[in-house]
Formats: C-alpha cells, structure tokens, sequence
C-alpha cells in the first residue's frame, strides 16, 4: 500500500519522544528548518547525536511519523535519595 503523508510538525503540538527504552510527552516549542525545539514533560536519559523516535496521536492511538537527532538539551542534576 501507499503510505499516507505526514503532516508537518506544528508549534504547540503534543508528541510522544522515544529516546532508547524510554517515552515521553513533549510539546513543540519552536520550529526553524529541519530542527524542533521540544520540551518534554519528564527527563530522558540520553546524549547529543542520539536518535529519537517521534510518534503523533491519531485516533486513540500513538503513530510513529518519523525520527530525529538529539542535537543538544538540558542536563539535570539529580540528588542521591540516600
């Protein structure tokens, strides 16, 4: 079968990141070209120049729709619970 277009991405939309094992809400915050600035609702573990996988909501249902690299974030400082 044909696959079906894919939208671009829009400022403001809600997307699942899947960085390794894990996944994460995360809304577009700005777009410039072929690069997307998404904000994650919870941390990932990862490094710059790592792969993502990008899914949308279509129905009641994730989708994937593409891929990207991580080309840099924010990196966290967690405290020992001990």
């Amino acid at each position: 079968g044909e696959e079906p277009s894919v939208p671009p991405l829009g400022k403001g939309e809600v997307l699942m990141v899947s960085v390794g094992s894990t996944s994460s809400g995360g809304r577009v915050r700005s777009l410039k070209a072929d690069l997307a600035k998404i904000e994650l609702t919870t941390p990932v573990c990862c490094e710059a120049g790592g792969k993502v996988a990008l899914s949308r909501r279509v129905s009641s249902s994730w989708r994937l729709i593409g891929w990207g690299k991580i080309v840099r974030g924010h990196a966290l400082h967690v405290q020992n619970s001990e």
